[in-house]
């Protein structure tokens, strides 16, 4: 299942759901599958990253706490997402890359930047780590560790989420 020919799911055990609702330029898929223990990988692989000349290009992978999957994707609400997030960011003449990771716990926003900017590119491998009895997410691009976040909620699910330039909708990422 695909929104809007943005994201491709390779593997019928990666089953999405995908909301009616749409908004703006954008792609969000929520992963029915729910991480409670153990460790797993989700894996992404990059199709394609639109580029600095576009005004919408942006990519939000991780996790969202299951109790409030439906109310993101229905009323964008953030509470319990835990998420790698990079995007081109700025006006026109002035186009930076932008790469940070950011959670949102108890209303909060935290946000840490990384030092050096990460570009996506076509044929990366973004991996996300949950090691659920440890309660912690790490993401990692090819063999590049971003580092991640502790105390996950007990229940969560993956998410994904594309932003795009009108005139962009075809592929950018396939879960594998």
């Amino acid at each position: 299942m695909n929104h809007r020919n943005l994201i491709k799911l390779k593997n019928e055990n990666k089953t999405a759901w995908n909301p009616k609702y749409y908004c703006g330029h954008w792609g969000r898929i929520c992963g029915k599958k729910i991480y409670s223990s153990g460790k797993h990988e989700i894996k992404i692989k990059i199709d394609q990253f639109p580029n600095s000349k576009n005004e919408f290009n942006r990519i939000r992978l991780g996790v969202i706490k299951t109790e409030n999957r439906e109310n993101f994707i229905k009323n964008w609400n953030r509470e319990g997402t835990y998420f790698f997030d990079t995007l081109w960011d700025g006006n026109w003449e002035k186009k930076k890359l932008r790469t940070r990771k950011e959670k949102k716990e108890n209303g909060k926003w935290t946000e840490k930047k990384y030092p050096k900017k990460i570009n996506l590119k076509k044929n990366d491998i973004f991996t996300i780590f949950l090691d659920m009895d440890q309660k912690k997410i790490s993401f990692k691009i090819n063999e590049k560790n971003l580092g991640g976040w502790e105390n996950l909620p007990q229940k969560v699910n993956f998410f994904a989420e594309l932003w795009y330039q009108i005139g962009e909708e075809k592929n950018q990422i396939t879960i594998i």
